[in-house]
C-alpha cells in the first residue's frame, strides 16, 4: 500500500532563521532526512552567505552613518616671496587653524535612522532568504518521495500487466480466449515499461534538484518518507492570517516606510545648512609676535533650497505607503489560494484513502479472480487496472501538492502549524 508522505520542513524556522551554524557538517551518509536536508542546505548555500554579508555590510553602513564629520586642519602662509620688503619668508604670516563642520540637530539622526531602516530591511530580506530555501527543500524532497513513490506504483503495475500477460497468454495458447487479447496484453505491458522508465529519469532528475538546493555536493542520495509527518488537517484560514504579521516580507514593508520617512526627515534637515567653525593662531615672522583667529562661515540658501529632495522624499513616502497596502494584499491573496489547495489535497488525499482507493483494489481483486474463473471478459480487468493505478496515482499526487502547498503556507507565515489529526496509514 501506498506509504504516506510526511512532511517536517518548517518546524526548524523558528530555530534556523535565528542561528546560523558555526562549523558545516559533512553529508550524513545513508538515508537523508528532512532535516538534514534543511540543515545541510542551510549550511551550504551560497544565496544565504550571500545575504549574511549583504546583512553584516548594511550593519557596518548604519554605524558609519553615526559618525561625527572630521575636523580639517590648515595651514597658510601670507606675504612670502613677494617684492621688496615681502621678498622671501621673514615678512611672512603663518597661520596654523582648524575647521569643524557643525551638523545642525536631526541632521546625523535621520541619516543613522535611514541607514539603520536598510539594515533591518537587508537583514528581513535575509531571513526571507532562509525561509525560502527551508520551503523549497521541503518542496523538493517531498517531490522525490512523491517520485518514488510514483515509481513504486508503476512497478506495481507493471508487474501486474506482465501477470495479466501471462495470464492471457495462457488462455489464448489454451484456446479459451481470442488472440487478440494478448496483443492488448502486450500493449499494456509496454506502456507500462515505457512509464516506468520516464518514472526512474524523474527519480533522478528530482534528486539532481534536491541536491543543488543543499549545495550541489551531495552524492547518493537517499530520502525517507517515514521523515516527513502525516498528513493533518488544516488549521482555520484566519489562523493563518494572524500569522502573516510575524512575516519577514509583511515586517519588510513597514520597514520601507520607516526608511522612506527618516530620508524626508533627512532632506528637510538637509535644506538649512551646515555652518563652519574655524579656530587656529597666526604667526608674524617679522616681529616673531603671535595672535589667535577665529571665524565662522554660513552657506547662504539662495540657489539650493533642497525643495526638490523634498518633494521626492514626500513621494517616496506615499509610494511605500500604498507599496505595503499593495503587498499586504499580494501577500494574504498568495496565502487564501495556497490555503484553498492545501485544503483540496487534503480532503482529496483522504477521500482517495479511506473510500476510493479500497473500492479500486475490491473491483480489481473481483475482476482477477472473475476473468481467471472464466466469468469475465479482459476489458474489464483491464479496466479495473487501471482505475486501480490511476486511483493510488491520483491519491500519490494530491499528497504532494497537499504538502507543496504546506511548505508555502509556512513559507508565508514563518510558522510551523501542529494538528492532531494525521491519516490513518494502511498497510
Amino acid at each position: 500500500m501506498v506509504t504516506h508522505l510526511r512532511f517536517a520542513g518548517l518546524l526548524l524556522s523558528s530555530v534556523l532563521l535565528t542561528a546560523t551554524p558555526a562549523v558545516a557538517q559533512e553529508y550524513p551518509v545513508g538515508i537523508l532526512t528532512l532535516e538534514q536536508a534543511v540543515n545541510h542546505a542551510l549550511q551550504r548555500s551560497p544565496v544565504l552567505a550571500s545575504s549574511t554579508s549583504r546583512a553584516e555590510a548594511a550593519t557596518a553602513a548604519t554605524s558609519q552613518a553615526n559618525a561625527l564629520p572630521n575636523p580639517e586642519i590648515s595651514i597658510e602662509a601670507e606675504n612670502i616671496f613677494g617684492d621688496g620688503p615681502y621678498e622671501g619668508t621673514d615678512a611672512g604670516e603663518i597661520t596654523y587653524g582648524v575647521s569643524q563642520l557643525i551638523e545642525l540637530p536631526g541632521k546625523r539622526s535621520s541619516r543613522f535612522q535611514v541607514a539603520d531602516a536598510e539594515r533591518k530591511r537587508i537583514h528581513y530580506s535575509r531571513d526571507a532568504d532562509r525561509l525560502d530555501l527551508i520551503r523549497d527543500v521541503s518542496i523538493a524532497y517531498a517531490e522525490v518521495v512523491a517520485a518514488e513513490q510514483e515509481l513504486a506504483i508503476l512497478t506495481d503495475e507493471r508487474d501486474l500487466a506482465a501477470a495479466v500477460r501471462d495470464s492471457v497468454s495462457a488462455k489464448v495458447k489454451a484456446g479459451k480466449v481470442p488472440p487478440i487479447q494478448k496483443n492488448k496484453a502486450e500493449i499494456e505491458l509496454s506502456t507500462s515499461d515505457i512509464a516506468l522508465d520516464r518514472a526512474t529519469r524523474l527519480v533522478a532528475a528530482k534528486k539532481n534538484a534536491l541536491s543543488a538546493l543543499m549545495g550541489g555536493d551531495v552524492k547518493d542520495l537517499q530520502v525517507s518518507a517515514d521523515s516527513l509527518p502525516a498528513l493533518t488537517e488544516p488549521e482555520p484560514l484566519v489562523t493563518y492570517k494572524d500569522l502573516l504579521l510575524q512575516s519577514p516580507d509583511v515586517q519588510a514593508l513597514e520597514v520601507e516606510i520607516e526608511q522612506a520617512q527618516s530620508q524626508f526627515s533627512l532632506e528637510k534637515a538637509n535644506a538649512i545648512p551646515d555652518p563652519t567653525f574655524d579656530i587656529g593662531f597666526r604667526q608674524f615672522r617679522e616681529d616673531d609676535r603671535q595672535a589667535l583667529v577665529a571665524g565662522v562661515s554660513f552657506p547662504f540658501p539662495v540657489f539650493n533650497l533642497n525643495r526638490a529632495g523634498i518633494k521626492r522624499a514626500g513621494h517616496e513616502v506615499t509610494a511605500a505607503t500604498l507599496e505595503r497596502h499593495s503587498g499586504q494584499l499580494s501577500i494574504e491573496t498568495q496565502l487564501v489560494e495556497s490555503y484553498d489547495d492545501l485544503v483540496s489535497g487534503y480532503r482529496t488525499a483522504r477521500t482517495l484513502e479511506t473510500t476510493v482507493l479500497p473500492g479500486a483494489e475490491e473491483a480489481f481483486s473481483v475482476a482477477r479472480i472473475g476473468y481467471d474463473a472464466g466469468k469475465f471478459e479482459y476489458l474489464e480487468v483491464l479496466d479495473a487496472q487501471r482505475t486501480l493505478f490511476e486511483t493510488r496515482k491520483e491519491r500519490n499526487a494530491a499528497v504532494l501538492d497537499y504538502y507543496r502547498q504546506k511548505a508555502s503556507i509556512e513559507r508565508l507565515t514563518a510558522k510551523h502549524f501542529h494538528t492532531p489529526t494525521p491519516i490513518k496509514e494502511k498497510k
